[in-house]
C-alpha cells in the first residue's frame, strides 16, 4: 500500500510552540505550558488536582451546595471554590469535615484522606494494588481535558477498544471482576462522544494491529471499530507502519491538555501507572509526540492501512 508521511504544514512541534493537526475539519491542539502561566502561577501536582476534582464530585453527588458546605464547615465559599479548582491547598481536617457532611464513609473515605496525606509527594506512580484510584483520577482528567494525544506501542488505547478486545485484554491482565471492569471501560469511552468532547489523537504502532488479541475475529472487529471511531469529528487515528523502520519509543503515554490548567502526561507501563506534571517532563513528551506524528501515516492513509489490516485478519 502506498502511504505518505504528514508534512510540516500538518504537524508543528509540540511543547513550547504547541501541536496543530487539522483532520476532519477539527483542530487538534496540545497547548503550551507557557500559554497557561497567566492562569496558574505554579505547577500544581497531579495528586492535588485529582483530590480537588474528587471533592467537587463528592459534593455534587451529595447534593450539597457550595454555600451550604461553607456554612457547615466554616470554610469560606471562595476558599472552597478555590480548593475544588486546585488553586488552594486543603488541610486534612478540612477534608475530614467535608467528607462528613457529604456522607462519605468506609474505604472511599479512607482513600480520599490518603490522597490528602500524599498530595505533596513528588510524582504520582501506583502499582496494580491501587490501580482503581489511578483510573478514577484519569477519568476525571479525561473529562476535563480539551485535547489528548495518546501513543500506544502495544495495545489499542482504552478509549478506542471494542468490548470483545477490551474483554480479552482484561482476561489476560489483572484477574479482577472482568465484567465490572469492562462496563467501566465502555462507560469511560463516552467522553469522546459527549457535547464539547475533547479532541483525541491516537498514534498506533503497527504491532498493535498485527497482534491478534482475543483471536483473529476479535482483532478484525477491533480494527473496524477503530475505523468507525476515526469517523468522529474529534478523533484522529494515526499508524506508524513497520516499513518506516525503527524509532525511539518511550512506552505508552497520553498528553492531556486543559483550558485553564497545565498539561499532564499519563504513563502506563507493566506494573506501574501514573502522572507526570513537571514542566520538563511534559515538554519532553510533547516533543516526542510531535516527532511520532511526523513519522506516522497521515489520517487518510492510516484509515486505508486499518482497512487492509482488517482484511488480513479476516484471511488469516
Amino acid at each position: 500500500m502506498a502511504g505518505s508521511r504528514p508534512g510540516g504544514d500538518v504537524v508543528s512541534a509540540i511543547g513550547v510552540s504547541g501541536l496543530e493537526n487539522v483532520s476532519h475539519s477539527c483542530r487538534f491542539a496540545v497547548t503550551a505550558e507557557t500559554d497557561l502561566m497567566e492562569h496558574m502561577s505554579e505547577q500544581v501536582p497531579a495528586r492535588r488536582r485529582a483530590l480537588a476534582a474528587e471533592l467537587a464530585a463528592l459534593r455534587l453527588r451529595a447534593n450539597v451546595t457550595n454555600s451550604d458546605a461553607s456554612r457547615r464547615t466554616g470554610i469560606s465559599a471562595a476558599s472552597l471554590s478555590r480548593i475544588e479548582n486546585a488553586k488552594r491547598p486543603v488541610r486534612l481536617e478540612q477534608v475530614t469535615a467535608l467528607l462528613a457532611i457529604y456522607g462519605v464513609i468506609g474505604k472511599e473515605r479512607d482513600d480520599t484522606l490518603a490522597m490528602v496525606e500524599e498530595v505533596t509527594s513528588p510524582g504520582w506512580l501506583e502499582d496494580s494494588q491501587r490501580l482503581s484510584e489511578m483510573v478514577a483520577a484519569l477519568v476525571q482528567f479525561e473529562s476535563q481535558a480539551v485535547s489528548m494525544v495518546h501513543f500506544a506501542p502495544s495495545n489499542v488505547p482504552g478509549l478506542l477498544q471494542s468490548p470483545a478486545y477490551a474483554g480479552a485484554i482484561m482476561a489476560d491482565g489483572l484477574g479482577e471482576d472482568t465484567e465490572k471492569l469492562l462496563a467501566s471501560r465502555m462507560d469511560r469511552q463516552k467522553v469522546l462522544r459527549k457535547l464539547a468532547a475533547p479532541s483525541y489523537v491516537a498514534i498506533l504502532d503497527e504491532a498493535v494491529l498485527r497482534r491478534p488479541m482475543g483471536g483473529r475475529f476479535v482483532m478484525a472487529e477491533q480494527i473496524r471499530w477503530l475505523i468507525d471511531c476515526a469517523k468522529l469529528p474529534n478523533v484522529d487515528i494515526r499508524v506508524i507502519p513497520f516499513k518506516y523502520g525503527g524509532y525511539s519509543s518511550p512506552g505508552d503515554f497520553t498528553v492531556l491538555s486543559f483550558r485553564d490548567a497545565p498539561t499532564l502526561v499519563y504513563v502506563e507501563h507493566s506494573g506501574a501507572w501514573g502522572f507526570l506534571h513537571s514542566l520538563d517532563a511534559t515538554r519532553r513528551l510533547q516533543a516526542i509526540a510531535a516527532k511520532l506524528l511526523k513519522t506516522a501515516l497521515d489520517s487518510t492513509d492510516s484509515v486505508k492501512f486499518l482497512t487492509m489490516m482488517a482484511a488480513d485478519h479476516d484471511r488469516s
